[in-house]
């Protein structure tokens, strides 16, 4: 269900944002979306048909594209980019939260990628790049993308709940902003909880995209 190829292609041709300018061919793949359990759907289940996400990597960072739909009307919505930079480390397949949280060996961290408001037919697109190099922004200190021509790549759609006027833009841009301490799983990092205004609403992860080999 997945394809890849190996190319030097326009970015643009695939709809992703543009990558680091870098004269070295370009991997691309893509992957569908797929239900995560918090949603109250099958966990693993298919979205459904167009609902797809983009990959393109090469040895200077990643791009993506993340276009899905069956989103809750008037949520705010943010995309979290998971770099796993060791894989072949993992005890799962995909690597599992365990893995990517606590597993030093497999030098991941979690990153903001994007967010917004979704409208009233519950579709939306997301799309974004990472560098190569350090991540300081992102949840685990010390980690970056490593290697982005062999690193997993999962991008994590979370739901945080009806827009709190409130709380914006916060909700668009950090990971808890407007929700409750009980809504956020707790193997997340001190970093990920601290990161947003706490809230009434209840965060749940809805969707997700996997790249792996």
């Amino acid at each position: 269900m997945r394809k890849s190829i190996v190319a030097g292609v326009a970015f643009a041709a695939v709809g992703l944002a543009t990558l680091p300018a870098g004269a070295a061919p370009a991997l691309v793949s893509s992957t569908p979306v797929f239900w995560h359990a918090q949603s109250g759907n099958a966990q693993g289940a298919l979205v459904g048909a167009g609902a797809e996400a983009k990959l393109v990597r090469n040895e200077n960072g990643i791009s993506y594209s993340l276009k899905t739909m069956g989103l809750r009307a008037g949520h705010a919505y943010t995309v979290w980019v998971v770099v796993i930079n060791n894989p072949a480390a993992c005890t799962a397949d995909p690597c599992s939260p365990q893995d990517i949280i606590l597993s030093a060996d497999t030098n991941s961290t979690v990153l903001y990628g994007t967010g917004h408001v979704v409208g009233g037919d519950g579709t939306a697109g997301f799309g974004g790049h990472v560098k190569t190099g350090p991540l300081p922004e992102g949840w685990i200190a010390g980690r970056g993308l490593e290697n982005p021509l062999g690193a997993d790549i999962h991008l994590v759609l979370n739901d945080h709940g009806p827009v709190l006027t409130e709380f914006m833009p916060e909700m668009i841009h950090t990971y808890r902003a407007g929700c409750t301490d009980a809504s956020l799983p707790p193997i997340f990092p001190a970093t990920a909880k601290a990161d947003g205004t706490p809230g009434p609403n209840t965060c749940r992860l809805w969707q997700a995209a996997v790249f792996d080999d």
